[in-house]
């Protein structure tokens, strides 16, 4: 099995509430920690009117492409849009 670390994101906009936001993947656990916390020490003192907050950091299954990818790249931002649409 070939697995790397999932992080989903949910955006908060002052005055429209919440919605997903895509997701992170991370080469490890310690990856993923580190990235979470690079994301928050960039944040203002204030409640800004627009931000993310991650979910917990899971293992994941993936294809060899992405986890290929994401061990070259250690972690990798793949927000909302950028997914494709799959009706099921």
């Amino acid at each position: 099995m070939l697995a790397v670390v999932r992080v989903d994101w949910i955006e908060s906009e002052r005055g429209w509430g919440t919605r997903p936001d895509g997701y992170s993947l991370h080469a490890t656990t310690k990856e993923a920690e580190h990235y979470i916390n690079d994301y928050w020490s960039k944040m203002p003192d204030e409640v800004p009117d627009e931000y993310s907050r991650p979910g917990e950091p899971r293992l994941v299954e993936v294809d060899e492409k992405t986890h290929e990818e994401v061990q070259k790249k250690r972690n990798m931002r793949i927000y909302q849009h950028q997914i494709p649409y799959r009706k099921r």
